[in-house]
């Protein structure tokens, strides 16, 4: 009996222990916080540059639909061939016409850099001209 609550008790730990590593999602106003941390500059400012670098992105993918970063991955547009499926209750045959999506693909070294196990990355030190072009 001791050893079932000792089982259930191992289990719910290691639930807990993988839904603080993978369950919870950052946001946008998390990923600018980031940045504003990294470039040394207020939240605005970071907040600013990350909806320049997206809106770009979506506008690359736009007009060449393919864009990528060197060392974190490749975002393409692709079209999903249409297809026939039968309804489940049915029966009916019902098409589903071709549809225009977007697939990312990491990089390797962006997969091997957010592995659990893996070492953290050493952060780039600035320069002086760095934080020169935030200023203003």
């Amino acid at each position: 009996m001791t050893r079932t609550t000792n089982q259930e008790t191992v289990h719910t730990t290691t639930t807990a222990a993988s839904e603080d590593a993978f369950g919870r999602q950052a946001n946008k106003g998390i990923l600018a916080d980031q940045v504003a941390e990294e470039l040394n500059v207020p939240r605005r400012t970071a907040a600013r540059v990350l909806d320049a670098v997206l809106d770009a992105v979506g506008e690359l993918l736009r007009g060449r639909g393919k864009v990528a970063v060197k060392g974190f991955g490749t975002f393409e547009r692709r079209i999903r061939k249409g297809r026939a499926y039968k309804h489940p209750l049915t029966g009916e045959s019902i098409d589903v016409a071709n549809k225009e999506t977007i697939i990312f693909k990491p990089s390797d070294q962006l997969i091997v850099d957010t592995r659990t196990d893996a070492p953290t990355r050493q952060k780039k030190t600035g320069t002086a001209t760095d934080d020169i072009l935030f200023q203003g």
